[in-house]
Order: structure tokens, then sequence, then C-alpha cells
């Protein structure tokens, strides 16, 4: 199990890691490579998992006598994993002395329906596909753990054949906003950070691309149900609230 120190905990990295500052340059930049490589955050980027996420954190409070919430009241939420859905759950975060066991709980429950709503935000397969067609490699690095991460790429056709990395929250010492995770992903496939663009829908994906030498690019695909601040506000190269908006602006010839 990963160290809970200060040293590991993301929320504390996230203060202590350099801000980011967007790059108008960036496609000019990044257009200009002779290869390319799209690094993306998993949950809420590439698949909409709040159903399945909200599902599992609506089971603690149903084992504690309280009514289910509506998953949209999660899904701002589930690029935080279980910290974010045990917050709005059950308001409680990760300094309550009982959050681990919590934390626990929520992730058995959650191992248990992994698969069951989780599907592709909406145009993000294409997306995928066009990013193939044009011959730009592709890879995951997520905050989410392996044994959570893995079924559900291999469970995922498109995704299980065509993605060139996974690197998740356990795979090095440090998750996001630390650019380690990013920079593992680089170190595999022989990229440089200028080579590449990463894509989130949470500050903390933004701060850790930056930190990393990477192109960042936020994301927001539902935003009636976000209370993030806006995207402007992140510190990304760019952003977009559609992915017919995120293909243009890389490029791609979405329909």
């Amino acid at each position: 199990m990963k160290n809970t120190s200060e040293k590991y905990n993301p929320d504390i990295q996230a203060k202590i890691l350099p801000a980011p500052v967007g790059r108008s340059f960036w496609s000019e930049k990044w257009s200009s490579c002779s290869k390319k490589l799209v690094l993306l955050d998993l949950d809420g980027t590439i698949l909409d998992t709040a159903g399945d996420l909200g599902s599992a954190a609506n089971q603690l409070r149903n084992r504690r006598g309280l009514d289910s919430l509506d998953i949209d009241l999660y899904r701002p939420e589930v690029s935080r994993g279980a910290r974010g859905m045990i917050h709005v759950a059950l308001n409680k975060d990760w300094t309550d002395p009982d959050f681990e066991q919590l934390r626990l709980e929520f992730l058995n429950a959650y191992y248990n329906n992994l698969l069951n709503q989780t599907d592709f935000i909406p145009g993000m397969e294409e997306f995928l596909s066009e990013l193939i067609d044009q011959n730009i490699k592709w890879g995951i690095v997520t905050n989410k753990y392996q044994k959570y991460a893995k079924p559900i790429i291999e469970g995922i056709k498109i995704l299980n054949k065509h993605c060139s990395v996974l690197v998740c929250g356990d795979t090095t010492n440090h998750a996001k906003p630390h650019p380690e995770p990013i920079l593992h992903a680089l170190k595999l496939l022989m990229f440089e950070g200028e080579e590449t663009i990463y894509i989130g829908d949470d500050p903390r994906d933004i701060q850790a691309g930056f930190n990393a030498g990477c192109w960042t690019h936020a994301v927001n695909f539902f935003v009636e149900n976000n209370k993030k601040p806006h995207l402007s506000d992140w510190g990304s190269d760019d952003f977009s609230v559609t992915v017919q908006e995120l293909g243009n602006k890389l490029g791609l010839d979405l329909a």
C-alpha cells in the first residue's frame, strides 16, 4: 500500500510543486514535432466512470442507513477517486481518523463494480481512433491503482488493443500532481516532453503535465455539473469543453 505521509499525499503535493503557466505557442511547437504523443487521464477524460464510482460510494451510505445520492453529485469529484467519492458520500476528508477504513470499504465495493456503467465520454472513442489513424501514439496516466485500472482497460477493446502505455497511481513512488508518473510514461515510450500533450480534467493533471515538461490541455466535459474553478484558471496551455473542440485544437478530423 502506498505511503500516506505528507511526502506522498497528492493534496499536499499540489501545494508544494510549481504552479503551471499557460503557453500560447504550444500548438505551433507541438505541430512541428516529427513524432507526437498524447497522454491522457482516465476518469472523466477518456471514460465516464461516475456511475460505477458513485454506486460504490452509495453502498457506503446505504450501509449506514442513508439514501443513495444522485450520480451527478459525484461526477465533479471522479478525478479525485476514493477521496472525492467519500467526501461527497459521507463528508469525510483524508484527515478524518476513520478515513482509511472508509477508503478500503469503498475500494472493495468499487472493485466489484468496475464496468457496470462505465463507458466512453461521448466522442472520445472517435478521438482515440483518429489518433490511431494519424499514427499519433497515445497512452494513459491515471491515479487509479492498477488493480482497478487494468481490468477496465482490458474490458474495453480499443483501449486494450491500442493504448501504448498505462501508468497507474501505484506504478511509481508518487501520483499526480507529481510529474513522476508522466515522466515514467515518457521514458517507456522514448518521447520528450515537448513532443507530448497531457490531457486531463483536474487541475492536478495540468500541474503534473507542466512539471513533466509537457504541453497541457485541460478538459471539462460535464460543465453543468462541475464545481471546480473555470478551466481558464488552471494554468493549462489550452482547454476544451467538448471532445470535438479538443480534436479541432489538436488538428484532428472529427466528424
